[in-house]
Order: C-alpha cells, then sequence, then structure tokens
C-alpha cells in the first residue's frame, strides 16, 4: 500500500500540480465534440513529460545534447515508472474532463441568458 501512495505522490507533486491544470485547461479547451477525452489527455501528457521540461532546459539555456540527453534517459526509465505515468494521464483525463464540463455550463448559462 506505500508503493501506492508513493507512486500517487510522484504523479502529481506539488510543483507539477500547476503545469497540469494548466496544460489541462488549454487542452480542454481545444477539445471540440468529435474529440476523445482519452487522446486528448495522451496528448496533454506527452506535453508535460516531453515538450515541456525540454522547452523549459532549453530556456534555461541548456545545450541541445543535455536536452536530449535528458530525453532519452526519460525514455529509458519508462518501464520503471510506468506506475507515475499512468496516474498523471489518469489525472490529466479527469482534468480535462472536469475543464470541459466546466466549459460546458458556462456556454449553456450564455445560451439561456
Amino acid at each position: 500500500m506505500s508503493d501506492l501512495a508513493y507512486i500517487f505522490q510522484l504523479g502529481f507533486s506539488g510543483a507539477d500540480v500547476w503545469r497540469a491544470i494548466i496544460i489541462a485547461f488549454f487542452f480542454a479547451m481545444y477539445t471540440v465534440k468529435g474529440r476523445s477525452t482519452w487522446v486528448m489527455a495522451g496528448l496533454a501528457l506527452l506535453v508535460d513529460r516531453v515538450v515541456w521540461p525540454a522547452i523549459a532546459q532549453s530556456l534555461a539555456g541548456a545545450d541541445p545534447q543535455t536536452v536530449a540527453g535528458s530525453l532519452g534517459g526519460m525514455a529509458q526509465s519508462v518501464p520503471q515508472d510506468i506506475g507515475v505515468y499512468l496516474v498523471r494521464y489518469l489525472g490529466l483525463a479527469a482534468l480535462i474532463v472536469t475543464f470541459k464540463a466546466a466549459r460546458k455550463r458556462v456556454h449553456a448559462g450564455f445560451a439561456k441568458a
């Protein structure tokens, strides 16, 4: 049970929560009626775990070899960290669904007014 609690803590640690909320908000706003939330959550996970860190390292002044090395190291650790990625994916999916529902309620409220 302590392993499961550890995975949940790693999946959404304090500093990563705001990043997940921001990413989920924008992906929820982009999601239209025909798009699957699961696909959008997968794309959000890709942005969250690959694109955002690479851009952050580049903006911090890291050279391209360092960025590529960190992404390569992350790719090698995926089998060991699959639980963290699964928790993060489900969390992003839940956030996207929440933001989509909020957007739907806002639009329904303006339609009645």
